[in-house]
């Protein structure tokens, strides 16, 4: 009986342990279900959260356009990186608070204004004026504003450091003057329309023009090659008239043989100016202007600086 009843026993032992191992394996199938779920509950939430997060943004951008519409300044300033530029503008006066030019700014552009308009008015009332104190000034503006500015001393300099001229800056670059390399830059008008009898070669000093188009005996208007200031007015109708105008950039112009003189010295002159008349000569004996350009004092050929063609 004993025996019977342990075997009875080991038998119940045995089948209550597959019981339980049959339980622990059905329990441990369903529980990665049960985490699914979780983890699915748990994402619902996530999801949801990020709906309203992103309802919270479209909200909060739809704030900020509609304060950019309504301060696009006090928006920029606040939400993005300060621009220099902008920032001095504001604390010198040039935008107001709403974004507009300031009073500073009005006030400064008023200034220049009166400013230049008082520049202007001097210059010309000194242009009017034939005082011998005014020459001096004359000839300085008139220099500024007949010439260009030179370049040779700053182009120089960059090829002394650099070597070479910067190809951005073509006024840099290497020009021919109008004379030998230097001096005269500019052409000046021609004093009188005609032909070239004797040329600069014959005599190194300058060159006679017979006026054409007008009969023997009419009088032909000399008119000046350039602006700028009578320096002598030498000789008497019998003899001829010879005038002396100094030109801007160290430019002298002779003008000789002429039988009158519309001008004293000390005149103040524009290109085209009359500086005095001839009479024309006929066809056996034609009258001819003498024409020289001294530059400094050197005689140059006059061809090379005023356009006689």
């Amino acid at each position: 009986m004993n025996t019977k009843l342990r075997i009875k026993q080991r038998r119940e032992e045995r089948i209550r342990r597959l019981m339980d191992g049959a339980v622990h394996e059905v329990f441990q199938e369903q529980k990665p279900v049960f985490q699914w779920d979780r983890e699915r509950e748990r994402d619902r939430g996530r999801s949801t959260d990020r709906s309203e997060e992103r309802s919270t943004d479209k909200e909060r951008r739809s704030e900020q356009d509609e304060s950019i519409r309504q301060k696009p300044f006090v928006f920029v300033e606040e939400t993005q990186e300060r621009d220099p530029e902008w920032l001095w503008k504001k604390e010198n006066g040039h935008i107001g608070p709403s974004g507009r030019p300031g009073f500073k700014l009005i006030r400064s552009l008023l200034r220049r204004t009166i400013v230049s308009a008082v520049l202007f008015a001097g210059v010309w009332g000194l242009f009017q004026l034939n005082a011998s104190w005014t020459i001096p000034p004359k000839t300085v503006i008139a220099d500024a504003l007949h010439n260009d500015m030179d370049f040779a001393a700053a182009a120089a300099w960059y090829e002394r450091n650099f070597g070479g001229t910067p190809s951005f800056l073509p006024v840099l670059g290497h020009t021919t003057d109008a004379v030998n390399g230097a001096g005269v830059r500019q052409l000046l008008s021609k004093p009188v329309s005609g032909t070239v009898v004797q040329p600069f070669a014959l005599s190194l000093k300058g060159i006679e023009i017979v006026p054409d188009g007008v009969r023997a005996g009419g009088l032909v208007q000399v008119v000046s090659s350039g602006a700028g200031r009578v320096l002598e007015v030498l000789g008497d109708a019998s003899s001829g008239y010879t005038v002396v105008i100094q030109h801007t950039g160290k430019v002298k112009a002779i003008y000789g043989r002429m039988n009158a003189s519309d001008v004293q010295v000390n005149d103040w002159v524009e290109a085209g100016s009359a500086v005095g008349s001839m009479k024309a000569g006929s066809s056996e004996q034609p009258a001819a202007l003498y024409f020289a350009i001294k530059e400094g004092e050197e005689y140059v050929d006059p061809a090379e600086v005023v356009a006689l063609d």
